[in-house]
């Protein structure tokens, strides 16, 4: 064999040991990122797992004897659920403001309480209440088909009760950092508005705000009958979360108790209120 011939045969060795090596890395990183991913879906059903197990524990204590150590007081609690730590938070559903049911002057207030100024308060107040209740245009400061049209929007308010609270981010007016502000005080889920005894501050205030406007706060939450908001964060390892929350209605007056799932939602930890950030 020539020296020419030799040369050409130790590079396509060379070459060929290069993409051996080069294959070699691409096949050991796959096989990285294929264990890792392994990882990370394992570690998210332990979590899945014990979030589940954290609201099934809490909604047995409230059906069997309405555990003191699970009261809807809306406190931080620590539990565990096999391995996993989970924190844990029960609050009362009628601590909230109905959308549907709210008076335009108790809607004005709780603007008011979470910072937004009076005129634009009352502004966003009325549409609001035209967003549920439809031929109210004439109302000054509301907000229908036009209004919502001359602002470019491609649609018009239903003049139907909510749905859900999500969809106050419609309404003409509203913005996502005001809306972050009211989530954690309103619900469509309960037949009634709040009275004085809630245990939200904000809530309270707009009540005492709103009573003083008019005499049309129908306020009563019920006494053997509630509906409890239940929020967990199961904790994994370095930043690994997982949060739902489980809204379910607690029936008293029935031996035993009952406990009904009404909603359940997958959330996104965050730093707000009560460690998540979702809503119905």
């Amino acid at each position: 064999m020539s020296s020419r011939q030799s040369g050409y045969a130790l590079l396509i060795v060379l070459w060929t040991i290069g993409f051996l090596a080069l294959l070699g890395t691409r096949l050991i990183a796959a096989s990285r990122s294929a264990a890792q991913l392994a990882d990370n879906l394992k570690q998210e059903a332990v979590l899945q797992a014990a979030a589940d197990g954290a609201v099934a524990r809490a909604m047995f204590a409230i059906q069997a004897a309405r555990d003191p150590a699970f009261r809807p007081d809306g406190v931080e609690r620590a539990v565990r659920i096999g391995q996993t730590p989970v924190l844990l938070w029960i609050s009362n559903e009628y601590d909230r403001i109905n959308l549907n049911t709210a008076s335009l002057a108790l809607l004005r207030s709780l603007l008011i309480a979470v910072g937004v100024e009076p005129a634009r308060a009352a502004a966003l107040a009325a549409a609001i209440l035209d967003w549920r209740v439809a031929g109210l245009a004439a109302r000054r400061s509301g907000a229908e088909a036009p209004e919502y049209q001359a602002a470019g929007l491609g649609y018009a308010p239903p003049g139907a009760p909510f749905q859900s609270v999500d969809e106050l981010r419609d309404v003409l007016g509203m913005t996502p950092a005001l809306f972050a502000r009211l989530e954690p005080h309103v619900t469509v889920l309960t037949d009634s508005d709040p009275d004085l005894s809630t245990r939200d501050p904000v809530v309270a205030l707009a009540l005492t705000d709103a009573a003083g406007v008019t005499d049309n706060i129908s306020g009563g939450q019920p006494g053997l009958d509630t509906i409890m908001r239940i929020t967990v964060t199961a904790v994994g390892t370095g930043t690994a979360r997982y949060a739902e929350v489980v809204v379910a209605s607690a029936d008293f007056q029935s031996q035993p108790p009952r406990v009904a799932i009404l909603a359940r939602q997958r959330v996104t930890p965050s730093a707000g209120v009560m460690g998540v950030a979702g809503s119905f």
